[in-house]
C-alpha cells in the first residue's frame, strides 16, 4: 500500500458524513473509539511505524469525557488491546487509567476494573502506576465534606466500596502486588498540613484495607504510627494550651461553646490530630468489640508502640492508643506493663529506653481507672524489691553518685514516689493497704546513700515527703532540706543557674487535651484527687473538686491535677529551683509537672 494510499484510507476516516436524510449538510465532525480502533491504532505503530491513530486517540482521551455506554465500550476494547500496550505506549496506558471512572454506572465501572486486572497481569511494568492512580482515589475533596447521612456521603461511600473492590481483586489475583500498595501508600499519604478532611479521608480508606488485608494489618498500622507521630510531635502541648487558652485565666473560667465547634480544636494541626486519633481509636473499639479481633490487633499495636512511640521524643497524644486499648481487657494491660518492665531489667535496652519505660508504668499505674489495685500494689512491691537489691549491690562495692551512673535506679524510684503520692487516697483507705505501704520499705529507700530524692522532681518529693510523714512511713523532710542546702552552696559554672542533677522525667499519660477523641479517653482516666493531708496541710481546696475553674470538653477537662487555686501561675521555663517555695503537684507539660 502506497503512502497516497494509506493517507487516503486515514482522511476517510476522519472525513465528515452526509446525513441519513441526504440533504447535504455535514454532521459535526468528531472521532468516534468505535471508529478508531485502539488494537488498530497499536498495531500501526509496531507493524508500520504509524502515529496518526496513536496520536489521534491520545487526543480524545484527553478533550473528551464519553457517556457510560461509549466508555464502556472504549474500556472493553482497551482491555482487548493489553497485549499490545509496550512500555512506550505509556501515555495511552496513563490517559486510560486516568480517567473519570467511579461516578459511572456499574457496567462502566466494571469495564474499567476488567482493563486494569487485565493490565496488571498482562504488562506487569505498569503495576506501580495502576495502583499510584487508584491509591490517590483515597484523596477527595468530597471526604468528610458532606453531612453524615446525606445523599453526597452515601455516594462517596459507594465509590470508595468501588475502588476497593478492585484493590481486592488485585490482591487476589497478584497477591505480590500489595507490596506496591503499601510503598504508595506511604509516598501518597497527605502531607499533615493539608487539610484534614484529606488527611482523615485517607486514613479511613487505609484502615479499610485491614478487612481484606488482614494479613498486611501490620504494615498498614505501621504507617498509621508513623504519620500519627509526625501530627503529635509537630503540635507540643504547650502550642494547644496557647491556641485553646490564650490567656492563664481563660483556662479556669467557665465558658459555653455552640454548634460545631464545641469539639473543635482552634490549631489546625491539632484539629488534624484530634480528628486522626478519634478514627483510629473508633477502629480499635470497633475491631475489639464488634470483630472479636482484639487480641491479634493488641500484640500488633503493642508492636508499634515499640518500633515508634516508645522511642520517640515528646509525645502527648499518641501513647492514649495503647492505653485505651488496654482499657478493654486487663490482660491486655498486665502485658503492656509486663513488657515494659522487661525493657527496664533489660541491660542490653539504651538507658535512655529503660527510663522512658519506667515513665510509662509509673504513669499509667497513677492514670487509669482499669487498673486493680491489686495489681498497682503487686507492681509497687516488684519495684521496691528492684530499688532495694540495687541498694544492697551498691553497698557492696565503690560507688559514685551521679545521676547518669544510676539513671535506671533514680526513675525507678522516682516512679514508686509518684505512684504514691498520687493514688494516696487508695493506698491508705485501710489499715491493709497501709500495712502493704510499710512493707515497701520507702525509710530505707529514702535514707539510701544513692539519696535518690536529691534528684527527684521537687513536686514528687514534697508530695511524697507529705504522704509518708502523715502515716510515718518516712521522714523524707529532713533529707529535702539538707538536699536544698547543698543545691544553694553550689558554685555555678559560668555563672549560669544549672541547678545539681534532676531527673528529665517524663509521665506520658499526663492530661489528654484534644475535644472530640478525648470524650473516649475520659471513662478510664483518673484525675487527680487531693488528699487530706494535702488540704489540710495547704489550706486550701484542692482544684480537682471542679469549683470555679473551666474544664477541656475532653478528658483533659482537669486542667490540672495537683496545682491549688492559689498556685495558678504560668509554667516558667527553666531549671533554677527556688527552695523557698512550697512545692505542689501541677499539670505536667514533659517531664509532667510544673515547678
Amino acid at each position: 500500500m502506497s503512502t497516497l494510499t494509506e493517507k487516503l484510507r486515514i482522511s476517510s476516516i476522519l472525513k465528515p458524513q452526509s446525513p441519513a436524510n441526504g440533504n447535504g449538510t455535514p454532521s459535526r465532525n468528531k472521532v468516534r473509539f468505535a471508529e478508531l480502533s485502539i488494537e488498530s491504532a497499536l498495531q500501526e505503530v509496531l507493524d508500520h511505524n504509524r502515529l496518526t491513530g496513536y496520536e489521534e486517540i491520545l487526543e480524545k482521551l484527553r478533550e473528551e469525557d464519553p457517556a457510560d455506554d461509549k466508555f464502556k465500550d472504549m474500556y472493553l476494547e482497551a482491555k482487548q488491546a493489553v497485549p499490545l500496550m509496550k512500555p512506550y505506549f505509556g501515555k495511552l496506558v496513563e490517559h486510560l487509567l486516568s480517567s473519570r471512572w467511579l461516578n459511572r454506572s456499574e457496567e462502566a465501572q466494571e469495564a474499567y476494573k476488567e482493563f486494569v486486572l487485565e493490565l496488571s497481569i498482562v504488562q506487569k511494568n505498569y503495576c506501580t502506576m495502576t495502583i499510584s492512580k487508584l491509591v490517590k482515589l483515597f484523596i477527595s475533596e468530597k471526604t468528610l465534606a458532606s453531612s453524615p447521612g446525606s445523599a453526597e456521603e452515601e455516594e462517596q461511600e459507594r465509590q470508595m466500596g468501588t475502588l476497593h473492590d478492585l484493590i481486592m481483586r488485585l490482591k487476589n489475583v497478584i497477591p505480590m502486588i500489595f507490596d506496591v500498595v503499601l510503598t504508595q501508600l506511604r509516598k501518597s499519604f497527605p502531607y499533615y498540613k493539608r487539610p484534614t478532611c484529606e488527611v482523615i479521608g485517607y486514613l479511613h480508606n487505609l484502615l479499610r484495607m485491614t478487612e481484606y488485608a488482614s494479613i498486611y494489618c501490620d504494615e498498614l498500622l505501621d504507617i498509621v504510627f508513623y504519620r500519627l507521630l509526625q501530627l503529635d510531635v509537630s503540635v507540643p502541648r504547650s502550642v494547644i494550651e496557647e491556641s485553646e487558652y490564650p490567656d492563664d485565666e481563660m483556662m479556669f473560667e467557665m465558658t459555653e461553646t455552640e454548634g460545631d465547634d464545641k469539639d473543635t480544636m482552634k490549631h489546625p494541626v491539632a484539629d488534624t490530630l484530634d480528628q486522626f486519633m478519634e478514627v483510629v481509636l473508633a477502629y480499635i473499639e470497633q475491631t475489639v468489640k464488634v470483630d472479636g479481633q482484639g487480641d491479634r490487633l493488641f500484640k500488633i499495636i503493642l508492636n508499634q508502640f515499640e518500633t515508634h512511640i516508645l522511642p520517640a521524643h515528646n509525645t502527648d497524644h499518641g501513647q492514649f492508643i495503647m492505653f485505651y486499648i488496654c482499657s478493654f481487657k486487663l490482660s491486655y494491660t498486665e502485658h503492656f506493663i509486663s513488657s515494659l518492665w522487661k525493657n527496664v531489667n533489660n541491660l542490653n535496652k539504651s538507658p535512655a529506653v529503660r527510663q522512658t519505660s519506667v515513665g510509662y508504668i509509673a504513669s499509667m499505674l497513677a492514670r487509669a481507672k482499669f487498673v486493680p489495685l491489686n495489681y498497682l500494689k503487686s507492681m509497687l512491691l516488684e519495684m521496691s524489691h528492684w530499688v532495694q537489691n540495687y541498694i544492697q549491690r551498691c553497698d557492696s562495692m565503690h560507688y559514685n553518685q551521679s545521676l547518669k551512673a544510676h539513671l535506671v535506679f533514680y526513675s525507678v524510684c522516682q516512679a514508686i514516689f509518684y505512684v504514691v503520692a498520687f493514688r494516696a487516697n487508695h493506698l491508705t483507705s485501710s489499715s491493709k493497704n497501709l500495712s502493704f505501704l510499710q512493707s515497701l520499705h520507702l525509710s530505707a529507700i529514702v535514707t539510701c546513700q544513692l539519696n535518690p530524692l536529691r534528684v527527684c522532681l521537687p513536686t514528687v518529693a514534697t508530695a511524697f515527703a507529705g504522704i509518708t510523714r502523715a502515716y510515718q512511713l518516712a521522714y523524707c523532710h529532713t533529707i529535702l532540706e539538707r538536699n536544698a542546702r547543698r543545691k544553694l552552696a553550689t558554685v555555678y559554672k559560668n555563672n549560669t543557674q544549672l541547678p545539681e542533677d534532676c531527673l528529665d522525667t517524663f509521665f506520658p499519660f499526663d492530661p489528654y487535651m484534644l475535644k472530640k477523641s478525648g470524650k473516649r479517653i475520659e471513662p478510664f482516666y483518673l484525675q487527680y484527687q487531693a488528699h487530706e493531708i494535702d488540704e489540710e496541710d495547704g489550706g486550701e481546696t484542692s482544684i480537682s473538686n471542679g469549683k470555679g475553674r473551666k474544664r477541656y470538653d475532653s478528658v483533659s477537662e482537669d486542667i490540672d491535677d495537683f496545682i491549688p487555686e492559689s498556685k495558678r501561675h504560668k509554667h516558667v521555663h527553666g531549671h533554677g529551683v527556688d527552695v523557698g517555695v512550697e512545692f505542689t503537684y501541677s499539670y505536667g507539660t514533659s517531664p509532667g509537672f510544673h515547678s
